[in-house]
């Protein structure tokens, strides 16, 4: 007996911490019987809005307010090229009873709005406002409110769509610009014609000419009648960064503003930067034996570019004289001046002419602002 109190006595605080432990668990068991507090959680949710412990009867009290923020504050936009319009969920009204009747327990489910046909026409011209007949005609709005709608549903907070997903590929073939380069060598119209259909220009992309037609085997004279085409072509776009050197004696096919001397071997190239989302072609086509016809292929330019030619100081010939006894009236191509105290021969060997710098700029109108001259695109010409 005095053992079994000396056990006690020693083992005290064990045997109490062991009671209490045990009577707090079968506590917490009675209590989780009672009270289910077992029972997971429900994840159900409309969107970003958090429905599992909201009871089924107020649904459409929690939604109502928490969507009709989202509305005023998501950013929805519609884009194209260097332009964004703002869309407006407001012309879309919650369903709030369709809402929660197709909530599914434990599952993050979709938002249902409905726009009036009014509201979708309000809608559409609010985001057509700006836009050429062109993009206006090929725009596929529905497919668009498609993809707004099922993007609401979802409650996204953010997003924009590219209006080049939306309108008919076909005008991606808009000709921006011609030029047709004739007098041209039949050798240069044969080899480009049968090497070339269409050089494509990358998107925001640095383009470089002797790169793009590496494997085509074409001649410096051959790529300075393409890279001359594209000099004139590319000054109404918003291209930039023009690298390229002129020629000083001017080949019989050279255009004012069609100038660009290709040298490979001593780095002489032609080279720009494409800014734009969008590729852009550049088709060749044959018109006769001296002739190409080059087209400028791609999106309609929202914003207006004009290409402007301006005269600038004019460069004088600079001619040096040497005296020669032996000229007479009988020298070839003498020019005999007389004056009433001397007569003098002269033979012009270096003909020349004054020459004069020609500036071609663009000339840029963006949307609801006045014009405004870039330069980027100019260069020097000797005429």
């Amino acid at each position: 007996m005095k053992s079994i109190m000396l056990y006690l006595k020693r083992n005290l605080y064990f045997i109490l911490s062991m009671t209490t432990l045990i009577l707090t668990f079968s506590a917490a068991v009675v209590l989780l019987a009672v009270f289910d507090l077992g029972k997971p959680v429900a994840q159900t949710s409309v969107g970003f809005v958090y429905l599992g412990s909201t009871d089924p009867s107020e649904y459409g009290d929690v939604l109502a307010p928490r969507i009709a923020q989202w509305q005023d504050t998501a950013d929805y936009a519609l884009s194209y090229q260097e332009y964004e319009w703002v869309i407006d969920l407001n012309y879309f009204v919650f369903d709030v009873d369709n809402t929660v009747q197709n909530v599914d327990t434990d599952q993050n489910n979709k938002a249902y709005f409905t726009i009036t046909e009014d509201a979708k026409n309000e809608l559409h011209q609010d985001l057509i406002s700006d836009l050429s007949q062109a993009l206006i005609d090929g725009f596929d709005y529905d497919a668009l409110l498609d993809d707004l709608e099922s993007d609401m549903s979802l409650l996204k907070n953010r997003k924009t769509y590219d209006l080049k997903d939306y309108i008919d590929i076909s005008l991606y073939d808009t000709a921006i610009d011609t030029i047709q380069m004739d007098n041209l060598p039949l050798s240069v119209v044969t080899n480009i014609h049968n090497a070339i259909d269409d050089i494509t220009i990358p998107a925001h992309a640095r383009f470089t000419l002797s790169d793009a037609l590496m494997s085509y085997d074409l001649t410096n004279e051959e790529l300075s009648v393409i890279a001359s085409a594209m000099q004139h072509l590319f000054v109404v776009t918003p291209v930039q960064g023009f690298i390229f050197e002129p020629y000083t004696t001017l080949p019989t096919w050279v255009l004012p503003g069609a100038n660009v001397r290709i040298l490979l071997m001593s780095g002489y190239d032609f080279s720009f930067f494409n800014p734009l989302q969008e590729t852009m072609t550049v088709s060749v086509d044959r018109i006769d034996q001296d002739s190409l016809l080059f087209t400028l292929k791609g999106y309609p330019f929202l914003t207006q570019y004009q290409r402007v030619v301006e005269n600038g100081s004019v460069i004088y010939f600079q001619e040096i004289r040497n005296e020669n006894l032996s000229l007479n009236e009988t020298t070839p191509g003498i020019t005999v001046i007389d004056t009433i105290t001397e007569t003098t021969y002269e033979l012009i060997i270096t003909p020349g002419v004054n020459g004069q710098v020609i500036l071609y700029n663009r000339l840029t109108t963006l949307l609801h602002q006045a014009a405004s001259k870039i330069g980027r695109a100019s260069c020097r010409e000797r005429v």
